[in-house]
């Protein structure tokens, strides 16, 4: 850590990277035990936030559209240019990074990643798990996409983040694969139907559809 910055500091200088870059939501996570290696030999993670566009997630009514894969990617992308300036500036001040994509599948036969953006930023406060296992977040309800950079720098935990779905049911009355219920999220049935659209529509294993519904239902106004 350079004289310049004291340690005090680190987190508001990790969020303005954070922001600078285009994140509209961060927060940092105490990582838990039950994290896989090697990212549980970090103690904290910064997780970062940027919104879905909704005119183009209007576009996902029974489907995923063209425009919302297009969307998807770029939004990743832009999400990984964030952690890479926030993981940069870390390492400037001498401290251990490893920066996770946004999107970074490591088991293919359940679509699961080498972590989960959505338990850190959880953890981070930035929002709670819904009934379709997203995050849903107080200014965009289920729309964000989320990327995370582990690191042994002395950054502030937020309190994880409280709160549930209540008696909104938005997402499940829209799923097309009717997997989301009173028993909880389906990951078989959603899956099935991403490999449909994956084949059909989009070349990916996305649909949007639910996360419209909750974005459209949830979200408040945008924050400052």
């Amino acid at each position: 850590m350079t004289a310049a910055l004291s340690a005090d500091s680190i987190s508001r200088a990790s969020e303005d990277a954070a922001r600078a870059a285009g994140a509209v939501l961060f927060g940092v996570a105490a990582v838990p035990p039950e994290t896989p290696a090697p990212f549980r030999s970090y103690p904290r993670a910064a997780v970062a936030a940027l919104p879905l566009s909704r005119g183009v997630l209007a576009t996902c009514v029974r489907e995923p559209s063209r425009a919302y894969a297009c969307h998807y990617r770029a939004v990743n992308a832009a999400l990984d240019h964030v952690a890479t300036r926030v993981a940069a500036f870390l390492e400037r001040e001498g401290f251990a990074t490893y920066a996770v994509p946004a999107s970074h599948i490591a088991d293919w036969d359940r679509m699961l990643g080498a972590v989960s953006h959505v338990r850190l930023a959880v953890r981070a406060g930035l929002g709670f798990v819904g009934k379709n296992n997203l995050l849903v977040t107080p200014a965009f309800g289920a729309g964000v996409r989320l990327v995370s950079v582990f690191t042994d720098a002395p950054l502030a935990p937020a309190e994880p983040a409280a709160g549930d779905c209540g008696a909104c049911d938005a997402c499940a009355r829209a799923c097309p694969a009717g997997a989301i219920g009173d028993s909880g999220w389906d990951r078989d049935a959603c899956l099935a139907r991403l490999r449909e659209f994956r084949k059909a529509v989009t070349n990916q294993h996305i649909c949007g559809v639910c996360v419209r519904a909750c974005a459209a239902a949830r979200a408040g106004p945008a924050p400052a």
